[in-house]
């Protein structure tokens, strides 16, 4: 089964949200520290779902 490429990460977490869950368990984080976390793991999920749907085809 083929899939068309799409972002499927259109919905992201707010920095401030991400703060607030990693300071909930004892992580000290700023704002800014907080987005270039939350990009890593999104471009880290779209990876996965790319190479999990490309592996679908074999």
């Amino acid at each position: 089964m083929k899939y068309e490429h799409e972002c499927v990460m259109d919905k992201k977490m707010k920095p401030e949200t991400a703060v607030k869950i990693l300071s909930e368990q004892g992580i000290t984080v700023s704002l800014e520290e907080a987005a270039a976390i939350l990009d890593i793991i999104y471009q880290f999920a779209e990876i996965t779902i790319t190479e999990i749907l490309s592996h679908e085809d074999c």
